[in-house]
């Protein structure tokens, strides 16, 4: 992720819309932010819980997990509670392509992680979560890299809201 003159985080015109537009997003962004070593990525160790206490219900991490050979996968390690209501499912400890199939584009989104991971750049994506015997749910999402040494993604968080009918 690259930095303004200020240290801030500088993204894409686009991005900083999103990130605007919703203020859960802007939230976990200045948060990201205010955590993030002087011109590094922020990692999972800089961010404590009890600083986001409203956030945790939106908020999903998925853990890069590289392969020998091939390219990485991703596990979910954590799901909060509104997203498991968003998506009707707790994806807890499985990868992302044990639950999508290629009809909710998990080849899409899989490729959109591959791209977080490579640029060190958050994704926006927004959609309709269409399950069996339940009302169909609009959401927004963005994807946040996180490193632990700092340059090497190896986890990703993501925010989540439902966007009203």
């Amino acid at each position: 992720m690259g930095r303004t003159a200020r240290g801030e985080p500088s993204y894409a015109l686009g991005m900083i819309w999103r990130i605007e537009h919703r203020p859960r997003f802007k939230r976990l962004a200045s948060y990201l932010a205010s955590k993030a070593p002087p011109g590094k990525l922020p990692g999972r160790q800089h961010i404590d819980p009890l600083e986001i206490p409203d956030l945790l219900p939106h908020l999903m991490l998925i853990d890069v997990v590289p392969q020998q050979s091939g390219p990485a996968r991703y596990r979910i390690r954590l799901v909060g509670t509104e997203v498991v209501a968003i998506q009707g499912a707790d994806g807890t400890g499985r990868y992302v392509e044990e639950i999508l199939t290629a009809e909710q584009g998990c080849a899409e989104i899989i490729r959109g992680y591959d791209e977080i991971v490579r640029t060190h750049q958050p994704e926006h994506r927004s959609g309709v979560v269409a399950t069996c015997g339940r009302e169909h749910v609009t959401y927004e999402r963005i994807a946040f890299p996180l490193a632990e040494d700092g340059d090497h993604v190896n986890m990703l968080i993501l925010i989540f809201t439902r966007i009203p009918k």
